[in-house]
């Protein structure tokens, strides 16, 4: 099984790593250890290269980290170490958008009463979709706690804990074993397995672009950071 670095250190972004196993078409390599984060969770993957040569998916199976490479890997460099480099830039506004789920998630949660069912990243926003009713108003007032949240550079920690040790998570978790806590200081605390900042001024500025309504739910459309400017 792949050694998930992103797991204790979201802001690493260059590492050596062992060839574990490589397909015959040397495109698919699975690494001893690895900082790429695998699509999941609504958050999609990293990219960057393995020894030169640029990842262009990541995906995670029953044996671990899977990386797809634009070119194939050399064979002889099976079972070697080889240098690995993360996309700052992709990773770090992944980070950032996914940490403003988090913050707007518990807002909704904590003053309508709205549960999060659904999260989405997409290439220029991301979505959160709802139980419940909201309109432009209640939009409105859940932004400006937001940024407030923001403004205040609250923590955000990465515990792990025992599931059944685990007390006071937004959505309960039906994993056992050891579960990884997001926490907001003071406002949140998730487990979740994915990319985030250390503070909530790392969010950057939060904007709610549109709500529609999809079933039952309702999508809020958002942008953190610098996708918010």
């Amino acid at each position: 099984m792949t050694d998930r670095l992103y797991y204790t250190d979201c802001y690493l972004r260059q590492f050596t790593a062992r060839v574990a196993a490589l397909s015959e078409d040397g495109l698919s390599v699975h690494l001893d250890r690895t900082a790429f984060y695998p699509t999941s969770g609504g958050q999609p993957f990293d990219t960057g290269t393995l020894g030169g040569i640029a990842v262009i998916g990541v995906t995670d199976d029953e044996s671990g980290v899977v990386h797809q490479l634009a070119r194939p890997l050399a064979p002889g460099l099976a079972a070697r170490d080889i240098e690995c480099v993360v996309d700052w830039d992709r990773r770090f506004d992944h980070m950032q958008q996914h940490t403003g789920q988090h913050l707007l998630s518990a807002v909704f949660e904590g003053r309508f009463g709205l549960r999060t069912v659904s999260f989405h990243m997409g290439l220029e926003s991301s979505t959160i979709d709802l139980e419940g009713k909201l309109d432009g108003a209640g939009a409105a007032a859940v932004e400006l706690r937001a940024n407030q949240i923001v403004c205040e550079d609250r923590a955000v920690t990465i515990a792990f804990e025992h599931a059944v040790d685990a007390q006071g998570l937004r959505k309960p978790s039906d994993r056992e074993g050891t579960l990884r806590i997001v926490s907001i200081q003071d406002l949140d605390r998730s487990a979740c397995g994915g990319t985030h900042v250390r503070s909530t001024g790392e969010i950057g500025a939060v904007l709610l672009r549109k709500l529609e309504k999809v079933r039952q739910t309702v999508r809020v459309e958002f942008l953190c950071g610098s996708r918010a400017i």
